[in-house]
Protein backbone atom coordinates (compact mmCIF):
# COMPACT_ATOMS: atom_id res chain seq x y z
CA UNK A 1 0.00 0.00 0.00
CA UNK A 2 1.31 3.26 -0.78
CA UNK A 3 0.70 6.36 1.33
CA UNK A 4 -1.00 9.16 -0.19
CA UNK A 5 -2.31 12.58 1.02
CA UNK A 6 -6.26 11.28 0.78
CA UNK A 7 -5.25 8.13 2.82
CA UNK A 8 -3.21 10.30 5.59
CA UNK A 9 -5.78 12.94 5.91
CA UNK A 10 -8.26 10.17 6.25
CA UNK A 11 -6.62 8.64 9.23
CA UNK A 12 -5.76 11.30 11.04
CA UNK A 13 -9.08 13.00 10.71
CA UNK A 14 -10.49 9.30 11.69
CA UNK A 15 -8.20 9.04 14.78
CA UNK A 16 -8.50 12.78 15.93
CA UNK A 17 -10.24 12.72 19.25
CA UNK A 18 -11.26 16.50 19.20
CA UNK A 19 -12.04 15.96 15.18
CA UNK A 20 -15.85 15.73 14.41
CA UNK A 21 -16.61 14.69 11.16
CA UNK A 22 -20.23 13.37 9.90
CA UNK A 23 -21.41 9.88 10.25
CA UNK A 24 -21.69 9.78 6.58
CA UNK A 25 -17.89 11.82 6.03
CA UNK A 26 -16.89 9.18 8.59
CA UNK A 27 -18.44 6.24 6.46
CA UNK A 28 -17.07 7.07 3.40
CA UNK A 29 -13.61 7.82 5.40
CA UNK A 30 -13.45 4.26 6.26
CA UNK A 31 -14.32 2.95 3.50
CA UNK A 32 -11.37 4.68 1.51
CA UNK A 33 -9.00 3.63 4.09
CA UNK A 34 -10.65 0.31 3.84
CA UNK A 35 -9.83 0.22 0.25
CA UNK A 36 -6.68 1.44 0.33
CA UNK A 37 -5.55 -0.80 3.28
CA UNK A 38 -7.05 -3.74 2.28
CA UNK A 39 -8.28 -3.89 -1.73
CA UNK A 40 -11.04 -6.69 -2.39
CA UNK A 41 -9.53 -8.26 1.09
CA UNK A 42 -7.64 -10.42 3.05
CA UNK A 43 -6.02 -13.42 1.42
CA UNK A 44 -7.63 -17.09 3.11
CA UNK A 45 -4.91 -18.01 5.84
CA UNK A 46 -2.77 -20.89 4.16
CA UNK A 47 -1.98 -22.80 7.08
CA UNK A 48 -4.18 -25.57 8.84
CA UNK A 49 -6.77 -24.42 11.49
CA UNK A 50 -7.11 -26.26 14.61
CA UNK A 51 -10.24 -28.24 14.78
CA UNK A 52 -12.83 -27.07 17.95
CA UNK A 53 -11.68 -30.37 19.21
CA UNK A 54 -7.92 -29.13 19.34
CA UNK A 55 -8.46 -25.65 20.79
CA UNK A 56 -10.82 -27.56 23.46
CA UNK A 57 -8.38 -29.51 24.39
CA UNK A 58 -5.52 -27.07 24.55
CA UNK A 59 -7.18 -24.49 26.37
CA UNK A 60 -8.18 -27.30 29.16
CA UNK A 61 -4.49 -27.91 28.88
CA UNK A 62 -3.83 -24.32 29.66
CA UNK A 63 -6.22 -23.81 32.30
CA UNK A 64 -5.06 -26.86 33.88
CA UNK A 65 -1.49 -25.27 34.10
CA UNK A 66 -2.57 -22.83 35.69
CA UNK A 67 -4.38 -24.61 38.09
CA UNK A 68 -1.22 -26.19 38.79
CA UNK A 69 0.38 -23.14 39.10
CA UNK A 70 -1.68 -22.13 41.88
CA UNK A 71 -4.41 -19.62 40.15
CA UNK A 72 -7.80 -20.29 40.88
CA UNK A 73 -7.22 -24.39 40.74
CA UNK A 74 -10.94 -25.39 41.81
CA UNK A 75 -12.36 -23.49 39.21
CA UNK A 76 -9.78 -23.49 36.50
CA UNK A 77 -10.01 -27.65 37.19
CA UNK A 78 -13.50 -27.15 37.01
CA UNK A 79 -13.42 -25.38 33.34
CA UNK A 80 -10.73 -27.49 32.27
CA UNK A 81 -13.25 -30.69 32.83
CA UNK A 82 -15.96 -28.81 30.89
CA UNK A 83 -14.10 -28.25 28.17
CA UNK A 84 -12.43 -31.95 27.88
CA UNK A 85 -16.28 -33.38 28.18
CA UNK A 86 -17.11 -30.51 25.27
CA UNK A 87 -14.41 -31.91 23.15
CA UNK A 88 -15.16 -35.38 23.49
CA UNK A 89 -18.82 -34.90 22.56
CA UNK A 90 -17.47 -32.87 19.52
CA UNK A 91 -15.65 -35.79 18.74
CA UNK A 92 -18.76 -37.99 18.85
CA UNK A 93 -20.89 -35.93 16.70
CA UNK A 94 -18.38 -35.32 14.13
CA UNK A 95 -18.04 -39.35 14.46
CA UNK A 96 -22.09 -39.72 13.96
CA UNK A 97 -22.12 -37.62 11.77
CA UNK A 98 -19.45 -39.14 9.20
CA UNK A 99 -21.21 -42.51 9.63
CA UNK A 100 -24.41 -41.11 8.96
CA UNK A 101 -23.37 -39.62 5.77
CA UNK A 102 -21.79 -42.53 4.32
CA UNK A 103 -24.44 -45.08 5.26
CA UNK A 104 -26.65 -42.38 3.64
CA UNK A 105 -29.27 -41.70 6.46
CA UNK A 106 -30.05 -38.53 7.53
CA UNK A 107 -29.15 -36.70 10.28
Amino acid sequence: MKRTPDTMSDAIALSSPSGKMSKAARKRANERLRQALFGDGLPMPTCQQETDRERLLRQAAELRALAGRGMCPHRYIREAQRLETEAKVTDCDLKITDCDLRFGSKP
